[in-house]
């Protein structure tokens, strides 16, 4: 098993909202929903840091959703999960196949709820305290973009929720980091990069809000932290 290292910011920011969320707790088992892309990749290299540098005792196991049906060589992921000595589960499951019977007309929502059904189910079969989700604050300040210009609605991720359906917890590790920094330390610890390939690119909402935002930290360089700054006060309930 290797150590692994990661940029101060990447473990500073993981820690803090681990902390203030009390996402993880000692005995949990947790189950980290891997795609393969830098979100997931890196967020399974931060908890493996955390657990081995933590006083609070914690077990990691990675779980691949094959949105292709079986087509997905996932080779790659359970050579860099062995290589951190985390038991990896491969799911394949023929989402793209589904959408393309249904002619879905949003297939990124679809398929994104589609995976969390399918790791959340899985998460509560094999009794798994805490799912873990890559999503991070670009992800959650565009999702409250979406929600308050299109839905009408104060609303966007949370940093942990509560699923009353499965009797699992939702916990999201990364949500205090732009997605710029994810990007830069996924460069600088050359982590392996492997998902299968969408058909269906971005959803067109969201891609449309993406760029909107980094147009506006062109002129706001630390809007995004400012925006980290809102949610905490108006959206987010820490845990103590």
């Amino acid at each position: 098993m290797r150590m692994v290292f990661l940029p101060e910011q990447i473990k500073h920011a993981v820690g803090e909202a681990v902390c203030a969320y009390s996402m993880i707790e000692d005995g949990d088992n947790v189950l980290v929903g891997l795609s393969g892309g830098k979100d997931s990749t890196l967020l399974l290299l931060a908890l493996k840091h955390l657990q081995q540098v933590s006083p609070t005792k914690f077990s990691i196991t990675a779980l691949t959703v094959d949105p292709t049906g079986g087509n997905f060589d996932a080779l790659e992921l359970r050579d860099f999960c062995k290589s951190l000595d985390i038991p990896h589960i491969y799911y394949p499951y023929p989402i793209f196949e589904i959408i393309k019977l249904r002619n879905e007309s949003s297939p990124c929502s679809f398929c994104a709820n589609m995976r969390r059904g399918i790791l959340s189910g899985i998460a509560h079969e094999k009794g798994f305290a805490k799912l873990a989700l890559g999503h991070h604050l670009t992800d959650a300040i565009v999702t409250l973009m979406l929600n308050m210009f299109y839905s009408g609605r104060f609303h966007t991720l949370q940093p942990k929720t509560w699923q009353s359906r499965t009797q699992t917890w939702v916990i999201r590790p990364l949500i205090y980091l732009p997605e710029k920094e994810i990007l830069s330390a996924a460069s600088l610890v050359k982590i392996p990069l492997s998902s299968p390939k969408c058909p269906y690119g971005d959803n067109t909402k969201r891609k449309f809000m993406k760029e909107l935002l980094n147009e506006i930290t062109k002129e706001a360089p630390q809007g995004e932290y400012s925006a980290l700054t809102a949610l905490k006060r108006a959206l987010w309930t820490t845990s103590h």
